[in-house]
Formats: structure tokens, sequence, C-alpha cells
């Protein structure tokens, strides 16, 4: 299980191949839009063409892409992954999707005569390239456990969900309850502002109380500074929430809350702020509450 086909090498791609890199693998890499392969060629891997090249002779592939549409035009499109696969391989999907995707993806590999398992991941683009990502996995477990030696450099934990669309489903989960945080400290921090408080002593006490967390503090810094380096972007953010909220009325789980945030970020992106993290969607708050 030496070579590695990966497909995507934007924000978080890039760095989880130099992971694999680093660990041994021979890799090769495709990317959409030209140009993003330079760094990890010089590092040793190969580039292709098309995901059917990449993928072809591989023992395992990677999709880390932007989202569901993006995942079918590579996997299922001319050219495209299932037409480059070898019987008997192994494709990780590790992009955030809905559940419906993944198990769409896992029926055609399935069919093809290779496997599947989904893993999408929770972390920044900082834990990709330090290999301390969490892997939500969804897939038979015999599938997960051929991959674990290709999941492993890329993760500090990888958690078995259950079957196909399993590991979507917490992938949204997770990414709903960090936005709907997210935006409840970002209201309390504006409110703060505006009432006169010190912008570095709400994030002093906040980050030394019960809310403290790796996540609170570096989107408070973000908020602080207007530094808004894209370690997640929201624009990646906005589209697992929609996901978060199909899913909600598919399975008439009223999100209330979420449905707002969604909104908000409708207003971010109209603000030009889609590229840079979704920690921008403070400049939103405050614009409402005339801080900005």
């Amino acid at each position: 299980m030496k070579k590695i086909g990966f497909l995507g090498l934007g924000i978080m791609g890039a760095g989880m191949c130099k992971r694999l890199l680093g660990a041994g693998f021979e890799l090769t890499v495709y990317n959409r839009t030209p140009g993003k392969a330079k760094e990890l060629l010089l590092l040793g891997a190969l580039e292709a063409a098309t995901p059917a090249e990449a993928v072809s002779g591989s023992d395992v592939s990677i999709t880390m892409l932007g989202d569901p549409a993006s995942v079918k035009e590579v996997v299922l499109g001319k050219g495209g992954v299932l037409e480059g696969i070898k019987k008997g391989a192994t494709h990780i999907d590790m992009t955030t999707v809905d559940p419906n995707t993944a198990r769409r993806l896992g029926n055609a590999f399935y069919q093809k005569g290779s496997y599947f398992i989904e893993a999408p991941v929770t972390g920044s683009k900082i834990a990709a390239a330090s290999g301390e990502l969490v892997l939500m996995v969804g897939g038979e477990e015999k599938d997960l456990e051929r991959v674990r030696p290709v999941l492993t450099p890329l993760s500090k934990k990888i958690v078995h969900m259950g079957s196909i669309g399993t590991g979507a489903m917490m992938k949204l989960v997770n990414n709903l309850s960090m936005a709907g945080a997210m935006e409840a400290f970002f209201e309390g921090f504006t409110l703060g502002r505006k009432s006169g408080l010190v912008p570095e002593k709400i994030l002093e006490v906040l980050n030394d109380s019960a809310l403290a967390s790796p996540l609170l503090k570096m989107k408070g810094m973000a908020a602080l500074t207007k530094n808004f380096e894209t370690h997640f972007s929201l624009k990646n953010m906005a589209k697992d929430i929609r996901l978060a909220v199909t899913e909600g009325k598919r399975l008439e789980v009223p999100l209330p809350v979420t449905s707002v945030v969604n909104g908000l970020f409708d207003i971010a992106k109209s603000h030009g702020l889609d590229e840079q993290d979704f920690a921008a969607l403070v400049v939103v708050v405050e614009k409402m509450a005339q801080l900005s």
C-alpha cells in the first residue's frame, strides 16, 4: 500500500500531501486549478493531468475537495476517479458532503469492484499540516482497517462512526455546532465592545472560563486583530451550514439558530468575505451593530 493518488490541493490538501510524503508513500496528485503542485513536486510527488491518471495504479486514492458538486465531477465525471481506479483499490473521500452523496459514491465504487470509505475531518490547515486532524469515518470496519496506515499520518484520532453516510452527518453536526457557538461569541464580543469593555479583557476572561477552547482562542484573536487569514474559509463553512439545514428539513428537525446563522453567512458573502476565514463573520455582526 505504497502508492496513493491525492486529488485536491487546497487549504487542507497540500498539508496532508506533505504528511503522506513524509511517511514514505509514493504520491501522485491532481488539482483542477493548475500550478498548485509545484512545492509537492519538489518533495517527490508526481502530477497527473486527469483524476483517472492520478489514481491508476494506486492502492489508495483520496479526494479532499470543496463541495459535493466538485466530488461528483472529479469522481464520477469523464476522466474521473471511477474510470481510473483499479479493482481492489480503496477510495477515501475526505470532503464535507451530505450523507446521500457519500452513499452514492460508495455504491459507485463497490459496483466497480473497489472499496470506499468516507473520512471527513475536523481541524484547521495547521492541524492538516501537523497530522492532528480528527477523522469521522463511515464505511465497513474492514475497509477502514485496510487503509488505517494511510490515515494515521494525517490524524490524531480516527473515529469509526458507522456505515457510509454517518461520517458525513457527524461532520455536519460538528460544523453546525462550531458555527453556532462562534456566532454567539461574535455577538457577545460585539456587545461588550460597544458597551465600552476593553476587547483584550473580554478575550482574557472568556479564554479562562468554561467557554475556553482552542477554537475560541483562535477565532477570538481573529475577531480582535481582524486578521482573517484563511484556516477554514467562510465559503466552505457556509456550504456546510446549508447542507446541515437541508438535512434538518429532511429529518424534520427544526434548526432555528442554525437557520439564522445560515442567513448571516449569506450577508457575509454579499460583503465579499467568501474567501476569508469564517471568523470574518464578526464583521457582519459589527456592521449590524454600527460598530465598524
